[in-house]
Order: C-alpha cells, then structure tokens, then sequence
C-alpha cells in the first residue's frame, strides 16, 4: 500500500455548534478503540447516504467537482489529478476503503469539524475545509487543500498514516503528556491536562486536534451517533467468507442467483440483470448454511446500461451498481438512447443504486470499452475520460466480453492515463512454483488459506489462472479467507 506523509500538528478548536449530548464518561485516554477505528468496513455506501439522509444532512445530496481519486485510481506522480464529480457519499467511502479508516470515524469529523452532518445549508467555508485539515489556531486555512474531496481524502490517509507511524510524533501511546497547555512537556501547568493515551488513535486524535474540548467533542458524536460496538462491518458477529464480488446460490435452493455486496446478498431480479453486468458462468454453488449468514439486499432489478426515470423527472444511466444522473437533454442524445427505451420507475427503484459521477455532455466514453493504439498495438481500458493500459494477456483475459476497437493516437489522446487495468473481481490466480491462491475481490488478492476454504466458497481447481508476479502484485493484499 502506498503511503503518505505529512508532517505537521492540527489544531483545530472548534466553537461552530453546540454539544448537544455529553459523551457518558469521557476516558481522556481511550476516546475510541484501535479496532473501532479502522473496521473499514463498518457501513457500505448505501448505509452511509441513508445515515446522511436520517440526519437531513446537506451531505446527503451534495455533488463535489474535484481532484478525488477512487481507491484504485492512484499516480506516482503528486502533480496528477483526478477530477470527478462524486457524491459526498461516495468520497467518504472512498476515503474510507483506501485509508482502510472506518467511514463512521469519518462521519464524527465531519460532524466535529464543521457540523456538516447534521447542518442542512452550510456556507461554502464548511463545505471546503470540511475536516479542517492544513486549518491551523490562528491561521488561514491552506488552500492547497481546499475542496471537499480533498478534505475528506486527505484527513482519512493523514489518521493513517498517524496509525501506522505514531512513534514520530508527540503524543504516543503509553507516554504521559500534557494537553491544552504551552508545552506537552511534564509536569503539567494549572491550565493543563495530563494524558496517557491507552491506543494508537487516540494519541492520533491528540496529533490532530490538541485539545481535550475537541476530542471530547469527538466522543460525544461518536456516541450519540450510536457508533462503534455493534457496526455492521468486520465485527466479530459477522462471520460469511463470500468475499465481496462473488456470484453465488445455495445448494438446494430455488435458484437464486446473489450478489455479494458489503456484508449483503442482493438477489438479481431477471437472468437480464446478471448476464448485463456478470459472467453468468462464473456462478458458485454454496453451502445454504453459509449463504443464510448473510442478510438479503435490495433487488438488482434492472439490466446494466438501462435508463431508469424517477418520478421526480430526473433520468439516470445505470452503471453496474451505480446510477449516474444525466444532467441535460443533450448529455442523454449523446449516450444515443432512444426516448421510448426510458423506464418510469419508483423512487425505492431509483434508491437501491448508489449513486455515481454525473453524466454531462462530452463524456468521450460513458460505456467501457477496449481501444488499441494503431501506432504501438498497446490495448487500454477505456471508461469516461480515463485509459488503463492493460499490461498482459491475463489481463486482457479478464475483460473478454468487450470488443477491441481499433483507436488512432489522436483519438487516445483526449484520454488521461492512469495505473495499469486489474484483473476482474471474482478472478482465481496463482504464480508457477507457487501454491498460493487468491481471489480477486474489490481490485484486492485475498489469500484462500486452505483447500478447504476453497471448496466452501465452492471454487473449481480448473478455475485457477496462473499469472506472472507483475501481474499479482498489481493487487494490493487484502484479508485472507478461511473457514473456522
């Protein structure tokens, strides 16, 4: 994983809102655990929009136009920007997947810094230094880091960047300081606290705001929130192997096809609705034991590439799990639909997609495909106003279903270039003279840890590719997968 650094202290006092609720008993040194912190899967998007939605947050419908990167979008070069238009939804959970930081910790900041989950109509200020990041006690904020995406990207890989490498810095865990006074230096002056921090995010949260009023701040969102303990995302209630991705049925059962989506199992509504988005043959038939672990998700109702109509009037092209508006008359002629091709639906229909980047006029490439340089070969996945060299045939493999079109340079060009294609989600690979398997799951290599394991997620031996450590290495490491 690649990391980040930066080296400064944030102090952020913030006056902006009223405590509404006291935290039960503020521990100074033990504000939220380390494993609380990073349960990076905590809350999938959707669960974040309709938290947005419950707090008649702003943030629930806010649209920011910016350099934010998605988790697998990512440039060795500092100087290379992404510009999208995302939901405030999904750059939290962004933010959250890369950082491995969980989406909760970056609710409560939001929250703490700016009030911006529960204000309705924030001024432009709280939108653009909404973590309060690179805002210092006294100072202008730095408008390097000024816009939401940046702010909520930033703060989430900052606290992990504190996590992994907190002995550089004042506040540690184990070692007593003073807060709230002129120096952490013993002992501390009347104005002063003592603290001894009992885990590595707490003496992260010290780094970043060095006072007790705003952590204590923090824990009292955190708890009214009802945070922490019971989340839905890698507790140790939960304990499905499916990773995120897989196609699968019970054995035995009606038929069924599911999705495997954050913790969930989403039936597919027609055979239309798979085959549009999925390789139907890459279906697993699995123990239905194992399947009822998994509680059962919205429908995914209707093929890929539809167009569904809101009652609203609002139109929106679905893209996988995503639904992305079409802002304008013209932006839905350039997709090439016919208008009786529109589907009316209901507003539940419309909610059971997350949503996705606006589709604005000029999109060069609103539908994925392959395109090969004329002038070198070199084959490039193509989505929206990005190409992904794709950098070996196994690769290539992965994305069978898409036709290669041949592209002039000049026709490449109006394409920004980013990291190299991975393999697809659900993909079985190994290295020769390597016995290790992995499957492919949110861009990641998950370990199968045994042969076990491997018949439980009802995998096939001949489903195996063997792929070169170029290619493996492509795929950061995620959890590994067992059975108990």
């Amino acid at each position: 994983m690649r990391s980040r650094k930066i080296i400064s202290f944030f102090s952020l006092f913030t006056f902006i809102f009223p405590i509404i609720a006291q935290a039960a008993e503020f521990d100074y040194n033990n504000i939220v655990s380390d494993e609380e912190a990073q349960n990076y899967k905590a809350m999938s998007q959707m669960e974040i929009k309709t938290f947005l939605k419950e707090q008649n947050s702003y943030l629930a419908n806010f649209f920011y136009s910016g350099n934010n990167p998605g988790p697998n979008e990512s440039s060795d070069d500092p100087e290379v920007e992404f510009i999208k238009t995302r939901s405030a939804t999904e750059i939290i959970y962004n933010a959250a997947q890369e950082a491995k930081i969980n989406p909760q910790f970056l609710l409560v900041m939001l929250q703490k810094e700016q009030s911006l989950i529960e204000d309705s109509d924030p001024d432009e200020r709280q939108l653009n230094y909404a973590m309060g990041y690179y805002c210092f006690d006294g100072q202008p904020c730095n408008p390097r880091f000024k816009g939401f995406g940046k702010q909520v990207r930033s703060t989430a890989l900052q606290f992990r960047w504190y996590l992994d490498n907190i002995d550089d810095y004042t506040y540690q865990p184990g070692k007593s300081s003073c807060i709230d006074d002129g120096t952490p230096d013993l002992p501390c002056s009347s104005a002063g606290v003592e603290i001894k921090p009992e885990n590595t995010i707490t003496a992260a949260l010290y780094v970043y705001t060095p006072h007790i009023h705003g952590n204590k701040l923090f824990a009292t969102i955190w708890d009214r929130y009802g945070f922490g303990g019971t989340a839905t995302g890698d507790d140790n209630s939960f304990n499905g192997i499916f990773p995120d991705g897989a196609l699968v049925k019970a054995n035995g059962g009606d038929g069924t096809i599911f999705l495997i989506s954050n913790q969930e199992k989403r039936p597919f509504g027609s055979t239309t609705a798979l085959v549009s988005r999925y390789d139907p043959n890459k279906v697993l038939t699995v123990d239905a034991q194992e399947l009822e672990k998994y509680s059962e998700g919205l429908v995914i109702e209707f093929p890929n590439y539809s167009v569904l109509q809101a009652p609203s009037g609002d139109r929106y092209l679905l893209d996988n799990l995503e639904k992305r508006l079409i802002v304008s008359d013209e932006a839905f002629r350039q997709l090439g639909y016919n208008p009786a091709e529109i589907l009316g639906v209901t507003q539940a229909d419309i909610d059971a997609y997350i949503d996705g980047e606006d589709l604005a006029e000029g999109n060069p490439s609103p539908f994925e495909q392959l395109m090969r340089d004329t002038s070198t070969n070199g084959i490039y996945y193509v989505k929206n106003d990005t190409k992904a060299p794709i950098i070996d045939p196994e690769i290539l493999a992965s994305y069978s279903d898409l036709k290669i079109i041949d592209a002039s340079p000049a026709d490449l060009e109006q394409y920004r270039k980013i990291s190299a294609a991975r393999l697809k989600d659900g993909t079985l690979i190994k290295m020769v003279d390597d016995p290790r398997v992995y499957v492919i799951s949110n861009g990641e290599r998950r370990l199968i840890e045994d042969e076990k394991t491997f018949l439980t997620l009802g995998y096939s031996w001949n489903q195996i590719r063997q792929v070169s450590e170029r290619v493996l290495r492509l795929h950061e490491i995620g959890q590994t997968l067992f059975v108990e």
